[in-house]
């Protein structure tokens, strides 16, 4: 969620200070207000509309240029793969504790407990069972 919330700040950040000329129409300070949103209300609740919310202001900061700094780019692209499609039912992403790290557990498409990209090759619910989460 850290990662989330430093993207966004990054790009509203990126997005007021650099905008695309106002004849194309698109208007970059605007899109990063919305990209600022849909990350709040994704990390808020992530279903699946939330999901597809967050995916399409992505794609609108990238596909207009509105960010020119490639390290932001290239995480928003690494955000946008790990979002995948967004068909899932909602993506459940829980806070668990193990041997006193807190680590932020998401269920994946196909069920398994995932750390980031990582599948830990053990089911959810399981993992869930085992974790103090919250």
């Amino acid at each position: 969620m850290k990662k989330l919330m430093y993207i966004a700040v990054s790009i509203l950040a990126l997005g007021l200070t650099h905008c695309k000329s106002d004849d194309d129409g698109f208007d970059c300070n605007a899109a990063a207000v919305t990209l600022g949103d849909a990350v709040t209300a994704y990390s808020e609740n992530n279903t699946t509309a939330t999901c597809q919310d967050y995916k399409e202001a992505i794609e609108d900061q990238i596909n207009n240029n509105c960010i020119t700094d490639e390290e932001t780019v290239e995480a928003l692209q690494l955000e946008l793969r790990q979002l995948g499609d967004c068909t899932f039912s909602g993506r459940v992403c829980l806070s668990c504790t193990n041997s006193n790290v807190v680590e932020t557990v998401c269920r994946g498409e196909n069920g398994n407990a995932f750390i980031d990209d990582r599948d830990l090759d053990i089911p959810f619910e399981r993992y869930v069972e085992l974790s103090s989460c919250e």
